[in-house]
């Protein structure tokens, strides 16, 4: 029952040639209601620009009307100082994403069509480069970028196992933020709005239980900008949501090599149905930060556009954890570059490392492709860890450059699978040697 309802209208103004604050009165609305047991702040439409954080509390649901635009302010320095956070799989204090939530429950973001969270990530994802001094998409690589130096410090804290409160990447530093991160919440419903233009992943549950995310558009073509990665999290659902995505569209994690293995804390019990994915990157990913495990996954009656890769599950000798029970049906792809499944444990980026990751019981049926121009089924497995039980069940790609490769698998079986227009036999015949894929 809502017992306090605020109303934020249009008397949050803008300042004509600068970016006024109206995060004072909108995070007193929130505080507010939070305070007094809950309730439901609404913001009417207009434009509210926010020079900093927004930090959901406990019971409140945080409603925009159609034509409300929360427009952050792009400048990093707005978002400290840092918070407890992790950075592709590896524990910090870095600056704030621009919706941020800590140990809260029970809160809510709807939004009506029309709506958008806009966080303004361009001018932070090139931290003031001109845009053509900037790779076009820096998956996972990092490249020349002013962040490199700060990723290789924090990879070394994380392979070191440094003590978190060391690890502190504030003014100076230049590690992007996600725009919406929740950490060590419950009972989280997102709900309607379009959030547009973030600096790094867009939505980044953390050591959470109970998510739902529906009917949400993400439409955010950065680099690294994966629609919504659930990470160390349990009871995650993803419905009816569309995903315009510069990386990939939904990436699953739980920590990166050693410091992932530290914490130990799995994804799972995690659904996924009745979503669009046009990611510029790959449609599903579980990986590669996945070393914490990942395990009772459903993805149901999806739409894959062109992509690099449709299903991919990736890791390397870096990572172990593993992934299991996996249940994938009803999933229509257009054109891959890559592989349209494909089961990856050379992920680039290898530190010497070994720690073989798990891979096995999926059960994958009802999935149909226009093109691969690599390939149709991509299947490297390990000499420790072989990729096992895999069930493909009702299988088609019309046009592949390569129909298979299987290298270390154990008990995975293909069932009307048919590719070029022929069809594959139950038990594919093992490649002998190893054979990349070097697209991602």
């Amino acid at each position: 029952m809502i017992r306090k309802c605020f109303l934020v209208a249009a008397f949050l103004m803008v300042i004509a040639g600068a970016f006024a604050d109206d995060r004072a009165l909108l995070q007193g609305r929130i505080d507010s209601c939070s305070a007094a047991g809950g309730g439901k702040v609404v913001v009417e439409a207009g434009e509210y620009r926010l020079a900093g954080a927004l930090e959901m509390k406990s019971g409140v649901e945080l409603h925009l009307k159609s034509g409300a635009v929360l427009l952050f302010s792009g400048e990093p320095d707005d978002f400290l100082p840092v918070v407890l956070s992790r950075w592709e799989g590896t524990e910090l204090y870095n600056r704030s994403s621009m919706v941020h939530a800590d140990g809260q429950e029970n809160f809510s973001i709807t939004g009506e069509p029309g709506s958008v969270i806009d966080a303004n990530g361009g001018r932070m994802a090139r931290w003031g480069m001109p845009a053509d001094d900037f790779e076009e998409n820096v998956h996972g690589t990092h490249g020349d970028t002013p962040e490199k130096a700060d990723v290789e410090r924090l990879r070394g804290y994380g392979d070191a196992l440094t003590p978190v409160a060391e690890r502190v990447f504030g003014k100076d530093a230049k590690l992007r933020p996600c725009a919406m991160e929740f950490r060590e919440c419950r009972n989280i419903v997102l709900d309607g709005f379009t959030l547009k233009n973030s600096p790094f992943w867009c939505i980044h549950p953390l050591y959470c239980e109970d998510v739902t995310v529906r009917n949400v558009t993400i439409d955010s073509h950065f680099p690294n900008n994966d629609g919504c990665d659930p990470e160390s999290s349990k009871r995650v659902l993803i419905e009816n949501c569309t995903f315009m995505t510069g990386d990939d569209a939904i990436a699953i994690k739980s920590g990166r090599d050693a410091d992932g293995r530290r914490i130990g804390r799995p994804s799972e019990d995690i659904t996924i149905r009745n979503c669009k994915f046009y990611s510029k990157c790959n449609g599903l990913c579980i990986g590669s930060e996945m070393s914490g495990g990942v395990r009772n996954v459903t993805m149901t009656n999806i739409e894959i556009g062109d992509v690099k890769n449709a299903l991919l599950f990736k890791s390397n000798l870096d990572r172990g954890g593993y992934i299991e029970n996996v249940r994938i049906d009803s999933v229509t792809i257009g054109n891959v570059a890559g592989a349209v499944l494909r089961f990856e444990t050379n992920y680039f980026g290898y530190r010497g490392g070994h720690f073989p990751a798990r891979y096995q019981d999926f059960k994958i049926s009802n999935v149909t492709a226009k093109s691969a121009e690599a390939y149709a089924i991509y299947f490297d497995g390990n000499e420790e860890e072989p990729i096992r039980d895999i069930a493909v069940r009702n299988f088609a790609v019309e046009k592949a450059a390569h129909a298979h490769y299987l290298y270390k698998t154990a008990r995975c079986s293909f069932e009307n699978a048919v590719v070029n227009g022929k069809r594959l036999p139950k038990r594919i015949k093992e490649d002998t040697e190893r054979k990349s894929c070097d697209v991602w």
